[in-house]
C-alpha cells in the first residue's frame, strides 16, 4: 500500500495520505504505542526524514487520548487543520481551533480531547529540543533558473 501512495526522486520523498476525512482509517498497534491508536500516522520512515517525526491525527468527536505522556528529548509542535477540540498542558486547559499552532515542551505533561461535534484533525511535528536550525529566509538560496510547470 505505502508503495502505491510514496512516489521518491533524487532530492525528494512525497507520501500521499489523501483527504483528511481518511485519516481515521490509519491505526498503531502495540509494540508501536502503549495502547492501540486510531486516526494516527507516523511519517518518519515514510518520508525518509531521520531528524523530524510528523504524524497526522484525526480524533473523533466525543474522543480523546487516555493519559497523560511526556517526552524525553523532543518538542511537540501542533498544529490544528480542522475542527476544535482542548490540548491539556501541565493542567492547564487550551481550547484550539482549525489554525491554532501549539509549542509543547518535552516534560510538558500533555492530553488532548475533541470535545466538539465534528471531528478534530491536526498534525503533530516531533523535534530534538536542543537543535537548532537556521529557518526561514536564512537558509533559502535563490535558484538562478524559472520554474518549469508541466503544460
Amino acid at each position: 500500500m505505502a508503495s502505491e501512495q510514496t512516489m521518491q526522486g533524487t532530492n525528494f520523498t512525497c507520501y500521499h495520505a489523501g483527504p483528511m476525512a481518511g485519516w481515521t482509517q490509519y491505526r498503531l498497534e502495540p509494540p508501536d504505542v502503549p495502547l492501540p491508536a486510531r486516526g494516527k500516522l507516523f511519517l518518519r520512515n515514510l518520508l525518509g526524514s531521520a531528524g523530524l517525526e510528523l504524524s497526522l491525527n484525526a480524533v473523533p468527536p466525543g474522543k480523546a487520548i487516555p493519559f497523560l505522556h511526556r517526552h524525553r528529548d523532543n518538542n511537540e509542535v501542533y498544529v490544528v487543520v480542522g475542527g476544535r477540540g482542548q490540548f491539556l498542558v501541565d493542567g492547564e486547559c487550551i481550547d484550539v481551533a482549525e489554525g491554532s499552532v501549539l509549542r509543547v515542551a518535552p516534560h510538558g505533561a500533555r492530553a488532548w480531547r475533541n470535545n466538539s461535534d465534528a471531528p478534530l484533525y491536526f498534525l503533530c511535528l516531533q523535534y530534538r529540543a536542543d537543535s537548532v536550525i537556521q529557518g526561514g529566509t536564512l537558509d533559502g538560496q535563490r535558484v538562478e533558473a524559472k520554474p518549469a510547470w508541466p503544460t
